[in-house]
């Protein structure tokens, strides 16, 4: 079965989320770290996978807290694990209310996973700089069911 019409399809899908995270993301724009969209894996797709860092990056809506799907979701991910590769989850509502944050918690993930502070390809494809943290909204780790603080 040939994955590449369906990742196609989902690409054209996207949400407004999922659009506005792929423009930070494409391309090399955060700090050099190359992304792919809906990229297949067995019989998932990983909404963002960064394949230096072995990292995927998923935006969640309202239909993921339905158990079915949190059970998928899971399957998912253990599936993931098994290829060496880390999910970072975020809703919807975390990327709208707190994009800053959010970035500061996937470049995080990227500098524990490769140990690279800054991976220098083409200077302007560089778009992003880490964020001072202590000028940020504190964010917990979204895999474990916690939500990010929302700004006041």
């Amino acid at each position: 079965m040939n994955p590449t019409p369906n990742a196609r399809r989902l690409r054209r899908e996207q949400t407004a989320e999922e659009k506005a995270l792929w423009q930070a993301l494409r391309a090399g724009r955060f700090s050099g770290f190359k992304f792919r969209r809906q990229h297949p894996l067995g019989i998932y797709y990983l909404v963002f996978y960064c394949p230096t860092a072995k990292l995927s990056v998923e935006l969640d809506g309202f239909q993921h807290g339905h158990p079915d799907r949190i059970q998928h979701d899971q399957q998912r991910k253990n599936y993931s694990l098994e290829h060496g590769i880390e999910e970072l989850r975020f809703w919807n509502h975390q990327w709208r209310k707190n994009r800053e944050g959010v970035l500061l918690e996937i470049w995080n993930a990227l500098h524990q996973r490769t140990g690279c502070v800054r991976v220098i390809r083409k200077t302007q494809n560089l778009r992003f700089i880490p964020p001072d943290p202590d000028q940020l909204i504190q964010a917990t780790k979204p895999d474990r069911g916690k939500s990010l603080p929302l700004p006041n």
